[in-house]
């Protein structure tokens, strides 16, 4: 393999492209981890126990990849690109040229998968608020007000006292 001082910048710009995007693919699997996680920990305890270091860790795993995605721009901005796909289009083909291709691919399948994922663990926690929310109506005694009608009714009820399933908040 030639030394770095001998490398064209066609070349270069393609290992640093490289180098980019197995870093995000490090950093999404990192991610996909901690979701997977999360995800794990939602499905156990819907009142959200043990939650906070599972969203910690995505936490971290996320600002790698918002970090990630400053260095990728400020990369663009220099090669005069919008995306990384433009700019290794725009460089002759070469076996590197296919492997970075391939790169670009995986990080791509990867980016759809996290997506998924991430919205399973969202609507995770949408049910565990939810479950909080009626347990805290019912620890506080919500009572429904004056004017809420339940669900089917056609006229709002006068104040009835509480019941367990209609307390609204």
């Amino acid at each position: 393999m030639p030394s770095a001082s001998n490398l064209m910048p066609e070349e270069e710009r393609l290992q640093a492209i490289a180098a980019i995007l197995k870093e995000e693919l490090l950093c999404g699997t990192e991610a996909a981890k901690a979701v997977a996680k999360l995800r794990e920990t939602l499905q156990k305890n819907p009142s959200g126990k043990g939650v906070t270091d599972d969203v910690k860790a995505l936490e971290t795993a996320l600002q790698k990849l918002g970090a990630l995605a400053k260095r990728t721009d400020a990369f663009l901005a220099q090669a005069g690109a919008k995306r990384l796909l433009d700019a290794v289009q725009a460089l002759p083909p070469s076996p590197l040229r296919e492997g970075v291709n391939r790169l670009a691919i995986r990080a791509a399948q990867q980016q759809r998968a996290l997506q998924s994922a991430i919205a399973a663990a969202n609507s995770l926690l949408e049910k565990s608020r939810g479950f909080i929310e009626f347990h805290v109506n019912l620890m506080t005694q919500t009572a429904a007000s004056d004017t809420y009608t339940p669900p089917g009714a056609s006229e709002a009820e006068l104040r009835r006292g509480r019941r367990m399933f209609d307390a609204n908040v």
